[in-house]
């Protein structure tokens, strides 16, 4: 999914031109080479896959977490959130993603606003590694279980006091990890 849903180009452009994107593989060694699950997602249930062990997070220079995603979403679904975090960020910092005043007041109230949201973006989708993608039943369940997800999230951010630092969300979040994947000796997961 994350191939699929980055891969697209007017995703890649809307990351390109407003974030500085990151890749951490969180266990040594790991290298995605078994496209076996992306393609049966792709196929079966592609608009959304919200997970706990992948997250992509919004992080400011100092590495303070102000918007993030659990799971996997079709470009459209993915758009949607990074207009909302490219929202976030005009509204709530200056260029050299500093704070502004009130910033805090301005996050939370733009996610209270998205939290009522109930639209669900719908695409065609093209073939992807020769997988071929229907809307299904399946898919308008992954659409619902999406938006319930990005309810709950923008819930969660519209009432947030603080911006947490990155290692303080970074195994507990809406729809939280509660284990570790991490090899490293220390690493541990949320008690």
């Amino acid at each position: 999914m994350r191939t699929v849903t980055f891969s697209d180009p007017k995703v890649a452009k809307l990351v390109h031109e407003n974030f500085v994107p990151a890749w951490h593989n969180r266990g040594e060694g790991f290298h995605n080479e078994d496209f076996s699950r992306e393609t049966w997602m792709y196929a079966n249930v592609m608009e959304a896959y919200p997970t706990k062990n992948i997250c992509t997070f919004f992080l400011t220079p100092e590495g303070r977490v102000f918007h993030y995603l659990a799971g996997s979403y079709a470009p459209a679904m993915l758009f949607k959130q990074l207009n909302h975090a490219v929202e976030l960020r005009r509204a709530a910092f200056d260029d050299a993603m500093a704070l502004k005043d009130g910033g805090l007041v301005a996050l939370r109230r733009i996610n209270a606003r998205a939290a009522d949201d109930r639209a669900i973006p719908r695409e065609d989708v093209p073939d992807y590694r020769g997988a071929k993608h229907a809307h299904t039943d399946a898919c308008a369940k992954a659409e619902l279980d999406g938006l319930v997800y990005f309810i709950k999230l923008h819930r969660h951010w519209s009432e947030a006091k603080e911006l947490p630092l990155l290692e303080a969300v970074q195994y507990k979040y809406v729809y939280g990890n509660s284990f570790t994947e991490e090899p490293r000796r220390g690493a541990k997961g949320v008690e």
